[in-house]
């Protein structure tokens, strides 16, 4: 194999392989790159920036307390700046073993997305001068506690109820809450002019149209609608209570316990989606390495055969021993019963007619070799004692 050593256009040395049909493109480091692959793909690193994510939670609620705070300020902010350098130590391993790759998995990019939050953060307490009182810059320590959603990138069970709950909003869900925000604009109106646009009626609920939105919000969770009902009966409204039941009956029964269903219903469909994966992942790997085992035991047998073929062996025992040496107790046995097997049993009966009909014959020629030897006999007995 010929190779050449050239600068590509981002100045990086790459080599090309002139063997075969094509030209392929291999990274001068190769190896390097393999090994941080592999680092990133293993459960030790993940198992780490997990553990990680979990000391920043747990820094993050202990900061919350003000006196441990004013009393450990310099080394929440340590910590603070420990957490974000393996979060991006742990961004330019990834982007190192996956450049494109890494930008099509959107937990990739949610992770990508805080890390460079906590970055602002940090220019602008460095331009600012370390005051806190920018809005800008609580809005972004309080968006740190994002931090804590980056589970979900390793946690595949979540990735999964997350997934099936984005699903279901966008393609069934939304219809849904379209309809029943058609349905709240409707009764909002006619509660503006039931209950709110006259002397004496309730204004501070039913005044305007976002007041009576937000009171249909509160039927619709059916929190603290009995006080707005005991209100407006209150007021002498005549009828509302019908228009109360008929809007709860609406919108809480039927179309929150439709979202519900939905939501329940596609994280059932996923998550046995998810098993189903699993066992196959589980039924794959077992597979191969039956397959590896098989193989090898094939491999043995061979190569004994070929020893036994070169005189290597006293005997077929000694070779049959040496086969036994080499198994190992946790080695895959092959599961299926072969004396079920048709094709088997075909093969079976047939090679015991052929035997019955070689042991068949090797009698027949038995008692022929007998009768000749017997007659021979008899016949040179008469011939010794003169009978005729």
């Amino acid at each position: 194999m010929s190779e050449e050593s050239i600068v590509s256009d981002t100045g990086s040395d790459l080599i090309i392989d002139d063997e075969g049909p094509e030209r392929r493109w291999v990274r001068c480091d190769l190896a390097f790159h393999r090994f941080v692959v592999k680092i990133t793909e293993s459960t030790a690193f993940n198992a780490i920036i997990m553990f990680t994510i979990v000391l920043n939670a747990i820094a993050m609620a202990l900061e919350t307390d003000f006196t441990l705070k004013s009393r450990f300020r310099t080394a929440f902010a340590i910590l603070d700046e420990f957490f974000l350098g393996i979060y991006t130590l742990e961004f330019l391993m990834k982007i190192y073993a996956e450049p494109v790759r890494y930008f099509y998995s959107s937990y990739n990019l949610f992770d990508l997305l805080v890390l460079l939050m906590s970055y602002i953060q940090v220019l602008l307490v460095q331009f600012t001068g370390g005051q806190t009182n920018l809005n800008a810059l609580r809005t972004l320590r309080a968006l740190r506690t994002l931090r804590t959603l980056r589970t979900v990138s390793f946690v595949r069970g979540l990735q999964v109820l997350v997934t099936a709950l984005l699903d279901t909003i966008r393609n069934s869900v939304l219809n849904v809450v379209l309809l029943l925000l058609l349905m709240m604009f409707l009764f909002a109106i006619m509660g503006y002019y039931f209950f709110g646009c006259w002397e004496g009626s309730d204004k501070e609920h039913w005044g305007d149209l976002g007041s009576a939105m937000l009171t249909l919000f509160s039927y619709v969770t059916v929190e603290g609608w009995t006080d707005l009902q005991a209100e407006l009966d209150k007021r002498h409204m005549t009828g509302s209570r019908y228009y109360t039941i008929a809007f709860i009956f609406l919108g809480h029964f039927i179309f929150t316990n439709v979202f519900i269903g939905m939501i329940i219903m596609n994280i059932h469909e996923a998550t046995e989606a998810y098993r189903r994966e699993q066992e196959l992942e589980r039924e794959e790997v077992v597979q191969r390495k039956k397959e590896y085992m098989i193989q090898r035991q094939h491999n043995e047998v061979r190569q004994m055969l070929e020893k036994q073929n070169r005189g290597h062996y006293k005997n077929f025992h000694d070779m049959v021993k040496e086969f036994q040496s080499t198994l190992r107790h946790d080695d895959y046995v092959v599961s299926v019963d072969l004396a079920t097997n048709l094709t088997w049993l075909e093969t079976y009966i047939t090679s015991m007619e052929y035997q019955d009909n070689t042991t068949y014959r090797i009698q027949q020629l038995h008692f022929e070799m007998c009768h000749l030897l017997a007659s021979v006999l008899e016949k040179k007995l008469k011939e010794r004692y003169g009978m005729s």
